[in-house]
C-alpha cells in the first residue's frame, strides 16, 4: 500500500510503524460487496489494512468483507483504487498472526490444506453422468469444485462432468454426498482469472434470474 501512500502520510510515524508490520504474501481470498461475491489476490496485509487485486469494481468508501482461509471474514473500507488493485482499511484492526494461523489439528483432522474461496453462484447447469445428461443446479463453486443440486443420487468419487454456461466443460469426482447436495472436486483446478471474470459477467447480467426452469429441474435427457 505504500506506494500509494502521499508523502505526509510516508513521513508520519504512524504510517512508518504499520509498513513495519505489513506482511507480504500471495492468498487467494473472496471479496464480498452489497450481496455480490468474487476472488481477489492478497498482496500484503497489516494490521490495519491489506492490498488487494480483483475484477470486482470497487468504488472508495464503499465498504465490504473480505474472507481469508477457513472462512473468517474482516470487514474493510475501500481507501484506494488503481488498475485492478485495492487498499482497505480494516474497520477493527486484527492481529495478522492469528489470522493467517492454521486452524487447531482438530478442527482440521478432515481438511489437510486451507481450500479455496466458496462463491454463491446458483445457475441452471447440465450434469453429464453414466451415459446421461441431467438438468442440475449448481449452488456454489470454486477454483477447485462446486456444490450442487442433482436429481439423482451419485456415488463417491464418481466422475461427473459439468456444463456451465460460460464456462469450458468441467470434469471432477464426487467427494461428499449431502441429503440434496453433493460436493465435486474438479480433476483440474479453474484458473483465477477465468473464474473472477465469469463471476463479475454474471454480477453484470442485473435482473436476469438463473434458477433452473421449472419445466426442466430434475429431467434428463440422452447425450
Amino acid at each position: 500500500m505504500n506506494a500509494e501512500a502521499s508523502a505526509d502520510q510516508l513521513g508520519s510515524p504512524e504510517f512508518r510503524e504499520r509498513a513495519a508490520r505489513t506482511m507480504t504474501l500471495l492468498m487467494t481470498g473472496k471479496v464480498t460487496l452489497d450481496g455480490r461475491e468474487n476472488l481477489c489476490r492478497v498482496r500484503n496485509i497489516s494490521a490495519t489494512g491489506m492490498k488487494i487485486e480483483t475484477h470486482m469494481a470497487l468504488q472508495v468508501d464503499q465498504q465490504l468483507r473480505v474472507g481469508l482461509r477457513y472462512g473468517e471474514e474482516i470487514a474493510a473500507r475501500v481507501a484506494w483504487t488503481r488498475d485492478g488493485a485495492a487498499g482497505l482499511a480494516f474497520l477493527t484492526p486484527i492481529d495478522v498472526e492469528t489470522t493467517l494461523a492454521p486452524l487447531p489439528q482438530s478442527r482440521i483432522r478432515r481438511q489437510r490444506a486451507p481450500r479455496g474461496p466458496r462463491l454463491s453462484a446458483a445457475c441452471a447447469i447440465k450434469v453429464e453422468a453414466r451415459g446421461t445428461i441431467h438438468y442440475a443446479t449448481l449452488l456454489d463453486i470454486s477454483q477447485g469444485g462446486a456444490k450442487l443440486r442433482l436429481p439423482f443420487r451419485p456415488t463417491r468419487d464418481e466422475r461427473l462432468v459439468l456444463t456451465i454456461p460460460d464456462l469450458p466443460l468441467k470434469s471432477g469426482g464426487v467427494r461428499w454426498i449431502g441429503e440434496d447436495e453433493v460436493g465435486l472436486g474438479f480433476y483440474v483446478a479453474l484458473p483465477f482469472d477465468m473464474l473472477a471474470a465469469w463471476l463479475e459477467a454474471r454480477a453484470a447480467q442485473s435482473g436476469q434470474n438463473d434458477e433452473v426452469p421449472a419445466q426442466r429441474a430434475g429431467t434428463s435427457v440422452s447425450p
